[in-house]
């Protein structure tokens, strides 16, 4: 499996767990990652909250338009 299909399903997972906090929690995550000098980590982090961010727009695109 590629990296970027990885961090896909790890966005799908924790978009399953946490809804919309997943994108905080994943944004935290680089954050510390790149704090302690972890900048590959953090890096597959911030394509982990690329995924999130993409789902959640997928999602609000998707609902019907009120007026």
């Amino acid at each position: 499996m590629s990296d970027a299909a990885e961090e896909e399903l790890l966005a799908v997972n924790m978009m399953d767990v946490h809804g919309f906090e997943a994108a905080s929690i994943a944004r935290e995550n680089a954050r510390a990652a790149a704090l302690v000098g972890q900048p590959t980590q953090a890096k597959s982090w911030i394509g982990v909250l690329g995924s999130i961010q993409r789902q959640e727009a997928s999602k609000v695109s998707a609902r019907p338009h009120r007026e």
